[in-house]
């Protein structure tokens, strides 16, 4: 069974390679290459992303030219790596890409929320050790960017209410 059917990330990013540069746009509202958590879908998504800005649309050709152009020293092997990665994605992507991609969104950055959580607890834990009073106290307070994802979480949950109230309404 190929992974790809398996992982939110890689389903949100084949469903978006098929999307149109105006709803792949409105899809990557929000999103950030480190909101995912695997390297290769992160550097991917990098790649969309800098795709829409470039008012093209994320297809698997587009992505792949994209990695050539901003390659260091273009590795053959590596970039042989990401090509197949990013059509094994393509090609298990479900159908009805834009309802997925919405929803899908939704999941990779609860997911993300959830590792910033996750993260945050680690310094903490860290800090209880290592730290002043004063320091863990200023880090217990230091939620900026748990709350950044927990907020781009919550409006793309929000997109998907409003999606499917408009879905069952039509």
């Amino acid at each position: 069974m190929n992974s790809a059917l398996l992982d939110p990330e890689r389903q949100f990013l084949g469903c978006l390679m098929q999307l149109a540069t105006d709803p792949a746009r409105r899809v990557l509202s929000g999103m950030s290459p480190a909101d995912l958590a695997n390297p290769t879908a992160s550097f991917v998504l990098h790649l969309a992303i800098r795709a829409v800005a470039n008012d093209q649309p994320p297809t698997p050709i587009m992505l792949f030219e994209h990695a050539q152009e901003i390659a260091e020293r273009p590795r053959a092997s590596r970039l042989h790596e990401v090509a197949v990665w990013i059509a094994d994605t393509y090609q298990a992507a479900p159908l009805a890409p834009e309802q997925h991609a919405t929803h899908l969104k939704a999941v990779v950055l609860k997911a993300a929320w959830r590792r910033a959580v996750a993260e945050h607890a680690q310094r903490l834990l860290q800090a209880v050790a290592e730290s002043s009073t004063d320091e863990l106290s200023e880090l217990t307070e230091d939620t900026c960017a748990v709350d950044e994802v927990w907020s781009r979480y919550q409006a793309a949950l929000n997109h998907n209410s409003v999606s499917a109230r408009l879905e069952v309404g039509a």
